[in-house]
């Protein structure tokens, strides 16, 4: 497939409008004027809740609906049912993904069964296809089973992610900022161990990661689209829509969090695709639903394209050691839309976005030569 006039989004930012080569088996030539081409985006944060809660998600509807957002690689988390805890059970789910349109990797748990007390076997579990360790949803581990289980991770080429919270001290900010200071103090204490944090979400927070960094651990982060976007003045708006783990916070925290992304201290955008029923959400389940919104949402900040290219593309790929593929999406900047969670491909309809008008969509989503979704565009 040859297109035209378009641009081609990179390391560098946008290039001016050019004519592109894809491997597209079967799809025609175009015009792209006005159009971006860029490499798929990967989602270093999502719950595809298979196995055990199917009518939430599955494998197929979650990859999906990533697909329709414009990611062409996830990463679903171990906190299914039963726990992805076992190395049998994770070679199941990497043999089901081999048949899906776009790449799905698996975070393994730490902790058996998401406890925080015996750890998981890092080197079974790297060997099974696990691309990374964490518990997330959960965090027990005190600070020696922490610094046991880098030191295990580290020995089998993983990194570490962190649900940035300690559970007994519930969901305000100090609760995350005292997670991140015992995983940022774990970390030093042991060579080699990679510590990613995730769903950052305060001011705090941010500043105890820059200060890692400046003193050269191997800490990254990434942020939501949701808290780049909404604070906690919305909550009140959304209902049982609004609620969500870690909270939506202050303005002070959406504005730490937009500017350390723009710094480099937020690596990464992720979206936490937390899929639920209608039932669930309405009695208040933590999550929102994050593959179909994620593109417009983070477009709408305002990114420098450099910044939108290192964390969508660059960065979460580094982060578990993946390569770009082949993986290509097609966007129209421009495109106007209405958000109705029912047109979503995802089981998940449950988004605090619902209603609103968003600019930007994917037009086309292409992996390993094969077109795997596109979209007839008809501006709102």
């Amino acid at each position: 497939m040859q297109l035209q006039n378009v641009r081609v989004l990179g390391p560098a930012g946008l290039s001016p409008p050019t004519s592109v080569a894809i491997n597209a088996a079967g799809a025609a030539d175009r015009d792209a004027s006005g159009l971006i081409l860029s490499p798929g985006w990967l989602d270093l944060h999502a719950h595809l809740r298979d196995p055990g809660f199917l009518h939430k998600e599955t494998l197929q509807t979650g990859a999906t609906s990533a697909a329709f957002g414009g990611f062409t690689h996830i990463v679903a988390m171990a906190n299914t049912d039963p726990v992805i805890d076992r190395p049998e059970l994770l070679r199941e789910l990497v043999a089901r993904a081999a048949a899906l349109p776009i790449g799905v990797s698996f975070v393994a748990a730490v902790t058996m069964g998401l406890e925080g007390r015996s750890l998981t076997d890092a080197a079974a579990l790297r060997r099974a296809g696990a691309v990374a360790l964490s518990d997330d949803g959960r965090h027990l581990m005190d600070q020696a089973t922490l610094r046991r289980a880098l030191t295990a991770a580290a020995e089998a080429g993983l990194p570490v992610l962190i649900h940035a919270q300690i559970e007994r001290l519930g969901k305000g900010p100090e609760s995350e900022a005292a997670a991140v200071t015992q995983a940022l103090e774990a970390v030093e204490s042991v060579p080699g161990a990679r510590l990613h944090i995730q769903h950052v979400s305060t001011h705090a927070a941010v500043e105890l990661i820059r200060t890692a960094k400046r003193h050269r651990l191997l800490v990254t982060a990434e942020a939501t689209p949701h808290h780049l976007a909404l604070t906690a003045q919305d909550v009140t708006a959304l209902g049982p829509h609004g609620a969500v783990n870690p909270p939506l916070r202050s303005v002070d925290d959406r504005d730490a969090l937009r500017l350390a992304l723009a710094e480099g201290v937020i690596d990464a955008i992720a979206t936490d695709h937390a899929p639920h029923d209608v039932g669930a959400k309405a009695a208040g389940a933590n999550g929102f639903h994050g593959f179909e919104t994620a593109l417009p949402v983070v477009m709408g900040l305002g990114l420098d394209e450099r910044v939108l290219y290192r964390a969508c593309v660059e960065r979460p790929r580094e982060i578990i050691g993946q390569s770009i593929d082949d993986e290509w999406i097609l966007i129209d900047p421009a495109a106007e839309w209405i958000v109705d969670g029912s047109s979503f491909k995802s089981r998940g309809k449950n988004t605090p976005f619902a209603g609103r008008r968003l600019r930007g969509r994917i037009v086309m989503t292409l992996c390993h030569g094969q077109v795997v979704m596109e979209r007839v565009m008809q501006h709102a």
